[in-house]
């Protein structure tokens, strides 16, 4: 395995078991599923109710998603055009964005449904693409785009988006 996509792992890892023990200490059981699951990488349960969590776990930088996971995009030559949003996206998808720290204690959790982040995406690549007259300058067939964590600062330790889904005052 190659050394970066080790460290990618040891990340999933590590951030899908920290929600797993922030989950713990708010009375839910979790458990994490590895990456077996498509759009679940834990499941959270309390009072007979359960939810599926997607966790994004990264140590720096911004978070790297693919626009066509969202957008219904068309290709004219070169240029790129965002025809809308992708109507078969679960928006109540509960993500949680894990900022790992250097040290046990400085991680960052960041709670918010999957609407979140088909907007940022789509405002996002509409934003770059009018910059650049709607051809990607590097790779023009490139559908990467991604967000940064400083626009998700009103969903910092927002846990009450799971504990409120699962009957948690």
């Amino acid at each position: 395995m190659a050394k970066k996509q080790f460290k990618s792992q040891l990340s999933g890892q590590i951030g899908e078991h920290l929600v797993v023990a922030e989950l713990g200490r708010l009375g839910v059981i979790a458990t994490p599923f590895a990456g077996n699951v498509p759009d679940i990488d834990v499941l959270a349960y309390a009072n007979g109710e359960s939810v599926a969590i997607q966790i994004k776990a990264q140590r720096n930088g911004s978070v790297s998603v693919d626009a066509k996971k969202y957008l219904n995009l068309r290709f004219e030559g070169d240029i790129q055009i965002i025809l809308g949003k992708l109507d078969d996206v679960d928006r109540k998808l509960i993500f949680v964005l894990v900022k790992i720290g250097k040290q046990s204690g400085e991680d960052e959790f960041y709670i918010f449904d999957q609407g979140v982040v088909q907007d940022l995406i789509h405002e996002g690549h509409k934003r770059f693409l009018n910059k650049h007259g709607g051809v990607r300058p590097r790779n023009p067939k490139s559908t990467h785009c991604a967000y940064d964590i400083k626009v998700l600062a009103d969903y910092k330790n927002n846990w009450r988006l799971i504990t409120k889904s699962l009957g948690i005052s």
